[in-house]
């Protein structure tokens, strides 16, 4: 196992207060960007020991990509991060740490031209002049997919890089799309150079207008505010120098039908095949079975190991799918034959919900709801989803949800009450309410209410006004 946090040497320019922490309930909220979207097994198991040490022994998958560390003592946080930075998990510089928000997808292969992509989208950004993107909003992110970007089109992301496969005429086998939030048209782009351009183009306007904003005292916003204010203000969209040869390209929609994320299993099967996709309930792993996974990958003798996705689940790279009717006996070690620590079977109910951490993991949640989640679960029909939140901010999923559950009260009373909340998001208005003590009592409650309100019509309009006190209001 890796030494203590306090053991590891000094890192030259270190300074553990550029890095604020997020306060919570259960302690201190630290979060890992891994490198590129990936954690080798030896860094997969000093995240578990870390949790171990100094937290609540549970890592969080988070909808952006990262893992987050709970319950850390503030008084081993600096120890912590030095830990992390001697593994490569966190960038001494507060600044290139920033930079290095990028989501990639986690599904690419071989010669999909994707990674390359990202690599290049990083090392650009790192060689960009401070000053030039000095203000980017905390927040401000980057997305890099090909041709399986509509599984992370919920992703929230400033700049989206997609690089796409060229028409079979094509001299070269990519071109890439650059599409700034907030916009249904992207700026298409014929070489990798061109197409970082756009991107570094788009992330200093935004730094640009972040700057501005703040110096006339208004909230800096991200891209897609940015974009509509600016478009209020002027009556039209900003006028970029685009590079040579990169014309704008209106966008297709994505059809309704199309899967909103993949199902665990193998994917991309033919040979090398991209990896294994596990998902985590709720999103959340024990540090002892994510170690337990990460000592079989280390057993194998090859360079396997995780990636990891906006959906709350591991793509497990570098091993070999078994032959027909055969099983790989590392899938048995790692423990992934576990179904309450890993979920495998695409029809797992278990993927059909979502919950933020609730009380009192979280100081804003006004009650419990993870097992009130996982409890509900069996009753959730397939095609549909259920989100139980602890307060109106629904930190856990920003899109609607077929019938979202909104803690209403935080009193000591038997039962928490939850607003019922159809085809919305937490922070959506509704009238409808329920008890928690009657959903578990009876879950056949539950399922009815899905039932009505995905058959009954015609149906109220649903409001659009927030729950939100002003100063609690999410900045867009």
């Amino acid at each position: 196992m890796p030494s203590s946090p306090t053991a590891a040497p000094l890192i030259k320019g270190w300074c553990p207060g550029a890095w604020q922490p997020m306060a919570s309930g259960d302690g201190l909220v630290v979060r890992v960007r891994p490198p590129l979207g990936r954690l080798s097994a030896a860094q997969a198991l000093v995240l578990a020991d870390l949790a171990t040490r100094y937290g609540s022994a549970t890592l969080e998958l988070s909808n952006r990509a990262n893992v987050q560390l709970r319950g850390v003592d503030p008084q081993q946080h600096g120890a912590v991060l030095q830990a992390l930075a001697a593994a490569g998990l966190l960038d001494v510089d507060a600044r290139q740490e920033q930079l290095r928000a990028i989501v990639i997808d986690p599904l690419h292969h071989l010669g999909d031209g994707v990674l390359s992509s990202a690599q290049a989208l990083q090392y650009a950004l790192q060689q960009t002049p401070a000053d030039a993107l000095a203000g980017l909003p905390a927040k401000f992110g980057w997305l890099v997919a090909g041709h399986q970007h509509t599984l992370l089109a919920s992703v929230s992301a400033d700049v989206r890089l997609l690089c796409l496969p060229a028409q079979a005429s094509a001299a070269v086998p990519h071109h890439w799309l650059v599409q700034p939030d907030g916009l249904d048209r992207a700026m298409a782009a014929p070489t990798l150079d061109s197409a970082i351009a756009c991107a570094l183009l788009l992330t200093r306007w935004c730094a640009e207008q972040a700057r501005e904003r703040r110096a006339h005292g208004q909230h800096p916003g991200r891209m897609a505010s940015q974009l509509a204010a600016y478009q209020a203000r002027h009556e039209h969209l900003p006028v970029w120098p685009l590079p040579d040869g990169v014309l704008w390209q209106d966008l297709v929609p994505a059809p309704t039908s199309a899967a909103t994320e993949p199902a665990p299993g193998w994917q991309n099967h033919t040979a090398p095949a991209t990896g294994y996709l596990v998902a985590a309930p709720l999103g959340l792993i024990p540090a002892a079975v994510l170690a337990r996974l990460a000592q079989a990958l280390q057993q194998t003798r090859t360079n396997a190991g995780v990636r990891i996705t906006p959906w709350r689940m591991l793509l497990i790279d570098g091993v070999t799918p078994p032959l027909e009717g055969t099983h790989s006996p590392w899938m048995q070690q790692a423990g992934l034959d576990n179904t309450t620590d890993w979920i495998t079977a695409p029809a797992d109910p278990r993927l059909r919900i979502s919950a933020c951490v609730g009380a009192p993991g979280c100081n804003q949640a006004l009650a419990p709801t993870m097992a009130l989640a996982l409890e509900l679960a069996p009753q959730v029909p397939p095609g549909s989803h259920l989100h139980v939140s602890g307060c109106a901010k629904g930190c856990a999923r920003q899109r609607p949800a077929t019938l979202t559950l909104r803690a209403c009260n935080a009193e000591s009373v038997p039962s928490h009450r939850f607003a019922v909340i159809h085809e919305g998001t937490a922070s959506d208005v509704t009238a409808s309410e329920l008890l928690a003590s009657d959903l578990r009592d009876n879950p056949r409650l539950f399922s009815e209410k899905i039932e009505w309100l995905t058959s009954t019509k015609p149906m109220a309009p649903k409001s659009t006004a927030s729950p939100l006190p002003p100063s609690a209001a999410k900045p867009t």
